[in-house]
């Protein structure tokens, strides 16, 4: 079976194939990115075209065609029955349309993903789109189908597949199904020209994990998956493994610690990045940590506390300034919100919302849940703030960030903000009040992040993007980019990761699938 790599792709020729980018690894270099855009003021904006439905699908990108999934037209509340979409880069325009109808409904614009979620993959000539509800499928780039297949999906409690974003490499496409004997989720690779099974790993995948390819040392393509999280996943034992892209055989298997909870304790609710160097994840009892982990052995090479030494960059409404937390214990201060009395603040990475850039971990930090069962008691915090880790000295940094920008580009700092699930056709199409929320009090699974040339981007449900600059040394206001918007504040969802073509960004929402840079 011909194994060329997909590392091999550059921006030049205006190609983003899949979820994470040309090699899956969420980050690219090249040309740059317009980093400032306004669609509430219609501010660098080349196109903005309404969707057929809600969805949360990423944007697959080849030269002059982009691809998406959404709900199929008049859907609402619960549904299994999703479209693929072929659309004209230049215009906005849809070009053509498939159905995919999966075996198990799930809620739309659920906060935690549902059948529209997982984003199409391309290789120029061939488009493969993806129902999390079940079904997976070829077309050509004219639309003609070349195969399609169903599965059974993990449901517990719904189908929860936004996690796999399925990659590409050479003639395998990969993704994460149950096996029905035992429930547990693994990682497949299908043969793309057929859609059959050519290898199945051995080890469990959860449901919430986001795998992530990358490069060994000797230059073997590899992806790193996880296990552990919510709503008892079965797949055991709870930790991490390096399974090589072409044979499906393991290179390592990272285990948690003995007698430990799966949840809270262990989650693999995150992008597994790793480099050719070390791989990463967090822990979170019996305090916060940062894991780095050697990359060619599976062995632990350090914690780090996210909690004991940290700076914290805190917003202060009363002067409208940055108040600095210099060295700090984050249980022994307050942030912007009340802290309940006899509680403190306990870090929790935001789901999904994590990358390694330039020697340094960013991750989100969820601000209002009470979910771990251990003490001490904790609100988590610190309150909407983006949080870093350098990974070679261990140092950690908190800055709190705005919650959202007005219409009129105005900061917003410290206030939870609530949104509208509705549709292009003005039709509230979710089940659960969550999916109205801002996704930091109630954490949602964002879009994962992406960096383009040491620019990290960042989206959360408003539909507020948020662009930080890798290269400061400081992660202090300066560090701060741009704060964009999608849409109308309070008017605009959006839960999926942003696209580039070496020219344009392209994003989308609930109701706009839109083009960003003139």
């Amino acid at each position: 079976m011909r194994f060329l790599l997909v590392f091999s792709m550059t921006l030049a020729a205006g190609n983003w194939p899949q979820a994470g980018g040309p090699d899956g690894t969420w980050q690219v270099t090249g040309a740059e990115p317009p980093v400032q855009w306004s669609v509430a003021r219609n501010e660098n904006i080349a196109w903005r075209v309404p969707l057929p439905n809600a969805g949360q699908s990423g944007i697959a990108v080849w030269d002059d065609r982009l691809f998406l999934t959404t709900f199929a037209p008049g859907e609402k509340g619960f549904s299994g029955k999703i479209i693929g979409l072929a659309v004209d880069a230049r215009t906005g325009k849809t070009l053509w349309s498939v159905p995919l109808e999966g075996v198990e409904k799930s809620p739309m614009m659920y906060a935690y993903s549902d059948s529209t979620t997982p984003t199409p993959v391309t290789d120029g000539k061939h488009v493969w789109f993806f129902n999390a509800s079940g079904e997976m499928g070829c077309w050509d780039f004219q639309g003609r189908e070349v195969w399609r297949r169903k599965f059974t999906p993990w449901g517990k409690p719904f189908p929860f597949n936004k996690q796999f974003e399925p990659m590409i490499v050479g003639d395998l496409i990969y993704n994460v199904e149950p096996q029905e004997k035992e429930g547990w989720n693994y990682l497949r690779a299908f043969d793309k020209r057929t859609g059959k099974v050519v290898w199945t790993n051995g080890d469990g995948t959860t449901a919430y994990n986001t795998p992530r390819l990358g490069r060994t040392k000797v230059g073997a393509v590899a992806i790193l998956h996880g296990r552990g999280g919510w709503h008892d996943v079965p797949e055991a034992p709870v930790g991490l493994s390096l399974t090589e892209a072409k044979s499906g055989k393991n290179l390592w298997r990272f285990v948690a610690d003995e007698g430990t909870e799966n949840a809270p304790t262990w989650q693999a609710l995150y992008v597994m990045h790793w480099d050719a160097k070390f791989a990463y994840w967090f822990r979170m009892n019996p305090e916060e940590s940062h894991l780095v982990i050697d990359a060619a052995t599976g062995k632990l090479v350090r914690t780090q506390s996210l909690i004991r030494g940290v700076d914290y960059r805190q917003w202060d409404a009363a002067t409208g300034q940055y108040k600095l937390h210099e060295n700090v214990n984050l249980r022994e201060i307050s942030d912007s919100l009340p802290m309940p009395a006899g509680e403190v603040i306990r870090v929790q990475p935001a789901w999904h919302a994590n990358i390694v850039v330039n020697g340094y971990h960013y991750f989100l930090v969820s601000t209002g849940h009470r979910r771990n069962r251990k003490p001490p008691k904790g609100r988590a915090g610190p309150a909407y703030s983006v949080g870093r880790v350098h990974v070679g000295t261990g140092k950690v940094e908190y800055l709190e960030l705005p919650v959202a920008v007005d219409d009129a580009g105005k900061r917003i700092y410290g206030k939870a903000l609530r949104t509208e699930a509705v549709n292009a056709q003005g039709v509230d199409v979710a089940t659960e009040d969550r999916s109205r929320m801002d996704g930091w009090e109630t954490p949602a699974f964002w879009g994962s992040p992406v960096a383009i040339n040491n620019k990290v981007f960042f989206t959360t449900s408003l539909g507020t993007t948020y662009v930080l600059d890798a290269t400061a040394a400081k992660l202090d206001a300066a560090s701060i980019v741009a704060v964009n918007d999608l849409g109308p504040l309070q008017k605009t969802w959006s839960q999926n990761s942003i696209s580039f073509d070496g020219k344009r960004l392209y994003h989308r929402t609930a109701k706009e699938l839109i083009a960003i840079g003139r």
